[in-house]
């Protein structure tokens, strides 16, 4: 069953990335949030939270890929 959530938190995205989900910006007015879909959502934000090890420079760049999302949906003004 695939699951979907609306985040806000920029590591945790990375994270997800990361671990291979689907994740589209969202406008929400002044706060711009992310649509994440994917199966076993829940038990990776969960392993997220355990702190698992992972690939630093990797992880980097799926950070950085977040960040940009972000400073380009706010250099449209919001829009998609």
């Amino acid at each position: 069953m695939e699951k979907k959530k609306e985040l806000t938190d920029t590591l945790l995205l990375a994270y997800l990335s990361l671990s291979g989900f689907s994740i589209t910006p969202k406008n929400n007015g002044r706060l711009i949030a992310f649509e994440v879909s994917g199966e076993s959502l829940t038990d990776t934000i969960e392993t997220f939270y355990r702190n698992p090890e992972v690939k630093i420079l990797d992880f980097i760049t799926h950070y950085k890929n977040i960040r940009s999302m972000i400073f380009n949906l706010r250099g449209q003004g919001g829009r998609q």
